[in-house]
């Protein structure tokens, strides 16, 4: 929970909000600027408080605003009020507090909070490191006398990157001259907390990885290299050590909170645009991407639909940001240039394979489908085009078949018609593609009963197959993430002409503009 100067359970004024979500941003900042206080709780790691909130409000989507006992609305709502001044003789008669039931999941939300703080998932890798080890390896950075001050000038190489590295021999000579009596102990230890990491073009097993090799090449993990070539692995600036990794849905969770919270720093008060630039100078985003490296290890055999579900779409969202963070936004300005971006930058290595953003979207959370760019499903006849992994491809072992369409308005692609972010699990999957279902559905459907046309956006037509066989039954898809007033009107034009002979489909263009700038 996150809050300002006054406590939740009497502030005038309370917003429900969740990480990184541009809404909820903007409401704040509305309130901010016109000197109203007001007491944050973030709705994202509890389910009742969540449940609790659209029980008494009547909406899954976020911020929900109330000040005392009254509900605002979202962001929609509160800044005309701001306006026009309906705000200020509000909160001059309002009296109370939130209502009973939801205050009191309120302060219920905070005490799992705190014991879901004194007992999250353990760290990996570097991060978990204990102090000694850090230290040694601090000292091993050294200048003046660690380990590449008897490497660097010695004429070996004329190239930084290259003096950045040791050998093998000369790191167990260094910690044998450091006072280290078991030199090689220790250089295993420090292999497997990722503080010392293997230089090959291959990614090495966890056996090859494990005890140093006097004629290998070795690299502080402090001097990984921080540029990626376009196409490459964003997580494979080093390979990760023998150590294995967590579960994968752990590691996924880790990652998307991470840059969660980064998106959220780095949004701008009014929410309307992220600083993909000052993210990119920003420490912590660096050591995100550090932690993807363990996505080398992780293991998606065991992990049932929902979890590789979560898996996918986690993994995709913090995919997305990490490559225009990385690349940067001008190549992704094209046409050419944005399919490029999911189909070739846009990569991480997970397992030991490589898969690109649209293989975690057409690959694993659409069942091995062929991409909306395909011939195939251009022509309206999807068999005409395969999916991304082929037979003998270990893949396509792993996949969510058949396809759950609500997937589309949880991936995140940076662009401004894209829905709300969100962090997914395997418990809270339903819930959390439903309410981005009926998120989308609120902005980008319309209905008009009187001309007989259905507006939707070109995701309803890029992936029509994944929404239903026929135009009826793509509408009927539609009815309950629509809002009442849409849905009665889209049941009135079905009621009519259950086959949908009549009924227009218009779809609007889909704004492809980066949310963000350098």
């Amino acid at each position: 929970m996150a809050h300002t100067a006054v406590a939740t359970r009497t502030a005038d004024v309370v917003v429900f909000t969740t990480p990184g979500c541009p809404y909820c941003k903007r409401a704040k900042d509305a309130l901010h600027e016109r000197g109203f206080a007001y007491s944050e709780v973030d709705v994202s790691a509890d389910q009742r408080l969540r449940a609790t909130l659209n029980e008494a409000t009547g909406l899954r989507t976020v911020p929900q605003i109330y000040v005392g006992s009254t509900h605002i609305g979202g962001s929609d709502a509160l800044l005309p009020q701001l306006e026009d001044g309906r705000f200020n003789r509000l909160l001059e008669t309002a009296s109370g507090r939130l209502p009973e039931q939801l205050s009191r999941a309120v302060e219920q939300a905070e005490e799992v909070a705190q014991q879901a703080a004194a007992s999250k998932p353990q760290a990996a890798g570097a991060e978990a490191a204990p102090p000694e080890l850090k230290s040694l390896a601090a000292a091993l950075a050294d200048p003046a006398k660690g380990v590449l001050a008897t490497t660097v000038g010695n004429g070996s190489s004329s190239s930084r990157e290259r003096s950045k590295t040791f050998s093998g021999s000369q790191l167990l000579r260094w910690l044998e001259g450091s006072g280290g009596d078991k030199a090689d102990e220790t250089a295993a230890q420090l292999l497997a907390s990722n503080l010392v990491t293997l230089v090959s073009p291959a990614q090495p097993t966890p056996v090859q990885a494990a005890a140093v090799r006097p004629d290998a090449c070795y690299r502080l993990l402090s001097d990984a290299p921080r540029s990626i070539q376009w196409g490459e692995p964003l997580n494979t600036h080093y390979w990760w050590g023998p150590s294995p990794a967590r579960p994968a849905e752990v590691v996924a969770e880790d990652l998307r909170a991470r840059i969660l919270g980064l998106y959220d720093k780095h949004l701008s008060a009014d929410g309307r645009t992220v600083g993909y630039g000052a993210m990119r100078r920003d420490p912590a985003f660096w050591s995100y991407v550090d932690a993807t490296a363990e996505l080398q290890r992780v293991d998606l055999s065991p992990l049932s639909r929902d979890a590789l579900s979560a898996f996918a779409i986690n993994t995709y969202n913090a995919l997305i940001i990490h490559a225009l963070v990385v690349h940067g936004t001008a190549k992704y300005a094209t046409t050419i240039g944005r399919a490029q971006f999911f189909q070739k930058a846009a990569r991480y290595n997970i397992g030991g394979c490589e898969y690109t953003a649209d293989d975690l979207e057409n690959g694993i959370l659409r069942g091995n489908r062929p991409a909306a760019s395909s011939l195939g499903m251009l022509l309206g006849v999807p068999k005409l085009s395969s999916g991304p992994f082929g037979r003998g491809d270990p893949r396509a072992a792993k996949v969510v078949d058949p396809v759950d369409a609500r997937i589309h308005f949880a991936l995140v692609c940076g662009a401004k018609s894209c829905p709300p972010i969100k962090l997914y699990s395997a418990a809270n999957l339903d819930e959390g593609l439903g309410a981005a279902a009926e998120a989308f559905c609120a902005g980008d459907v319309q209905v008009d009963v009187a001309r007989r046309v259905v507006t939707l956006s070109k995701i309803f037509n890029w992936y029509a197959p994944d929404f239903g066989a026929s135009k009826a039954d793509r509408l009927r898809w539609l009815l309950p993430f629509l809002p009442s007033d849409k849905r009665a009107a889209l049941e009135t034009l079905l009621a009519a002409d259950p086959r949908a002979a009549r009924i227009s489909v218009r779809h609007s263009e889909y704004d492809w503009s980066l949310n963000g700038d350098e």
